[in-house]
């Protein structure tokens, strides 16, 4: 009787459906922090001893400023690629919505992600811990990144912005202001004003904030808070602090054309001849005279934001794009071999079609890799739950990739999907459509790299489902009695481990009926030669039922990945001891007796 009592306590005080809190400026600054410290370890291994730089901001910034002042950082992170030949990197576009602590912590992980790969230092990476902060706020995220983006100039052998690069982003400012002016049906002849001579920067700060001053009026009109107008200063005015003004007036443009229903992206071209602060004033003053004011005398056109929420069918529609440009890229390499259609899956949910998208980008960067690039980050899938939007910025990313590749290979001519104007529209696609896709497309890439996971890659996979598992017992109070040893065994095939693998999938889905979760019908697909690629893809899809159950515990397991070291010196018989571990400690967790004791 006390054993029943002390087994139902346990799990009244143990909440097996939780959600995980979204990510808070402090969040973000930790990750930031973890940053500054990486490149601060890349400044003193080129030899720069120069103070890191320090910031100081004269407004409050909201998250849609802070995460336009991270993509800088990862166009920066792009161009200091370039300078070492290792091949570019795709930069996201600025996401179509009301940008979030959480959006902008996406993407300093992946900025920490990406300049991590540049340390081969395996000691210095092991003492990186994520600190906790409270009470930060957005302003001190931008405040951080800015010093961060500074100091990554001398990476780069430069010192801050020119006005060529801040000319580069002033056209961006035109096309976005000339496309709403379109988009209210203005379509009158605006002409460019004269050139104004032998202009500075601090010309160019003024007339950028006036630009700013217009941008708010019409917020006002169109009854969105407007934007913090900063004073103007009285000194010296650099290249660089116009770039990040002109930065700040692109976030609330999107911010219009978000407030509008629009999406419309726009490259930003370099300059092939010098310019000045005088082309920079001009542009602004261009883009100034192009803005519609949005005045009440003038019908609004605009449209439902909720029609700027994807659904699966832009989604396919993407992935039907990049199977057009991989089949291409697979004529350029002369390639004959066929991949097999894979089976078709009903039922999925966005989860699903997210996990196969981050296997397709994995595989994507090994090709990469083949074809001269340097190795860059890999995505993980967020502990949270996925939306189709989610999914369509992911896929973006994969697309991106696919293009890069495309030009390596030769071919120029194809854009990334977000720039072309010519779009398939379909309908009545689910998340099994894109995931069958992105399983077509994730076969292509091993046609096209024609090699296979190594051990040391499948046995870190298999070893982040573990810390997975423990993550799982440890919630529940059980630890302590997952805490088994590794039986090495010998001898074992691909085919030994995917035996296994199978039999770990078919107990994670009992795991997932317990928890009340709703199973999917995916199964894992058999074929006649068992390879190590098999056996990786049926650890992905493992690894993507564990991440549901996380999620439905309200378990964030993003910092535990983080203590993870690399495998080396790995056989097929050590992942198939780590999996044959992992196994018996799933089936710990439905013995009675391992509830029994609270410690």
């Amino acid at each position: 009787m006390l054993r029943i009592i002390v087994i139902l306590a346990l799990f009244l005080t143990i909440p097996l459906t939780a959600k995980i809190a979204p990510k808070r400026p402090s969040d973000v600054y930790a990750y930031a922090m973890l940053l500054k410290k990486e490149v601060e370890y890349l400044r003193k291994k080129a030899g720069i001893d120069s103070p890191f730089p320090v910031v100081t901001i004269d407004r409050n910034k909201q998250p849609r400023h802070v995460i336009q002042k991270a993509l800088e950082i990862l166009s920066k992170i792009n161009r200091y690629r370039l300078n070492n030949n290792y091949g570019a990197i795709t930069i996201p576009p600025y996401p179509p919505r009301e940008i979030t602590p959480q959006d902008v912590y996406d993407i300093v992980r992946r900025l920490d992600g990406e300049v991590r790969i540049f340390i081969d230092n395996n000691k210095f990476l092991e003492r990186l811990k994520v600190e906790h902060f409270e009470g930060k706020t957005p302003s001190d995220v931008y405040m951080l990144l800015w010093s961060i983006s500074l100091g990554f100039d001398a990476l780069l052998g430069i010192h801050g912005y020119t006005p060529t690069d801040v000319y580069a982003l002033s056209e961006k400012v035109v096309r976005i202001s000339q496309f709403l002016r379109h988009s209210q049906n203005i379509y009158d002849n605006v002409k460019k004003p004269k050139k104004k001579e032998n202009m500075h920067p601090n010309h160019a700060l003024y007339t950028s904030i006036n630009f700013l001053k217009k941008i708010a009026e019409g917020e006002k009109r169109l009854w969105i808070e407007p934007a913090d107008i900063p004073n103007t200063p009285h000194r010296v005015i650099t290249p660089t602090e116009v770039y990040d003004a002109l930065q700040y007036n692109i976030a609330e443009l999107q911010r219009i054309k978000y407030r509008l229903g629009l999406e419309r992206y726009f490259e930003t071209y370099k300059p092939k001849e010098k310019k000045t602060p005088s082309d920079v004033v001009q542009n602004i003053e261009y883009a100034l005279a192009l803005l519609p004011d949005f005045s009440f005398k003038r019908k609004l056109v605009q449209y439902p934001v909720s029609s700027l929420k994807k659904t699966p069918n832009q989604v396919y529609a993407v992935t039907e794009e990049i199977l057009r440009k991989l089949y291409k890229l697979k004529t350029l390499r002369g390639i004959q071999q066929v991949p097999k259609n894979p089976p078709e899956i009903g039922g999925l949910k966005p989860i699903h079609a997210y996990q196969k998208g981050i296997e397709a980008i994995e595989k994507a960067q090994r090709l990469k890799i083949q074809m001269g690039f340097y190795p860059s980050q890999v995505p993980t899938a967020p502990y949270r739950p996925i939306t189709p939007s989610e999914v369509y910025e992911l896929i973006l990313r994969l697309d991106g990739i696919v293009t890069l590749l495309l030009k390596k290979a030769g071919d120029n001519t194809e854009k990334e999907y977000i720039y072309e104007t010519e779009h398939s529209f379909f309908s009545g696609k689910t998340p099994s459509d894109v995931y069958y896709n992105l399983w077509k497309i994730s076969r292509l890439f091993d046609v096209l790299s024609g090699s296979q996971y190594t051990p040391n890659e499948t046995y870190s996979l298999a070893a982040r489902i573990n810390k997975k598992i423990l993550l799982i017992a440890e919630h529940l109070g059980i630890a302590h009695n997952l805490n088994i040893k590794l039986h090495p065994v010998m001898n074992k095939q691909p085919k030994d481990v995917f035996e296994l693998t199978v039999y770990l999938y078919e107990k994670l889905k009992y795991f997932q009926k317990r928890a009340n979760m709703s199973v999917s019908d995916i199964t894992i697909p058999r074929e006649d030669n068992i390879t190590p690629n098999t056996v990786y893809n049926a650890l992905r899809l493992i690894n993507a039922g564990v991440n549901e159950l996380l999620i439905k515990m309200g378990i964030d397991a993003e910092e535990a990945m983080l203590s993870l070291s690399k495998a080396e010196n790995k056989t097929p018989s050590d992942v198939y001891a780590l999996v044959n571990k992992t196994l018996r400690q799933i089936e710990i967790l439905f013995k009675d007796s391992s509830y029994s004791k609270i410690e």
